[in-house]
């Protein structure tokens, strides 16, 4: 039809718990609070937009490496979203990739 496909992405940063489920059609699945989360910045985000958690940004940003000015060396610019309501999470601060 000509029309551009827009996607939503989400990250989310913790632990995970994994392992194959089945055993006719054996499958490798992700448990958890973190997997969790991520769908939920999935499900908030914008389309044609990648929105991360928090955590995630401060992993990516440089922030959580310990640099001096706290504002890290990333390649990546990012927005500031206000605060996302997240269904069983409350209030939580995201970003959202710009490049």
């Amino acid at each position: 039809n000509g029309k551009q496909c827009q996607i939503r992405a989400g990250v989310h940063t913790g632990d995970v718990c994994s392992g194959v489920v089945g055993s006719r059609m054996p499958r490798y699945c992700l448990f958890g609070d973190t997997v969790n989360t991520a769908s939920r910045m999935e499900s908030t985000s914008l389309p044609g937009r990648m929105q991360v958690s928090e955590a995630t940004h401060a992993l990516v940003s440089g922030a959580a490496v310990g640099d001096d000015d706290g504002n890290g060396s990333s390649c990546f610019e990012w927005e500031m979203r206000r605060n996302v309501s997240m269904k069983g999470k409350g209030e939580l601060q995201t970003y959202l990739l710009v490049s």
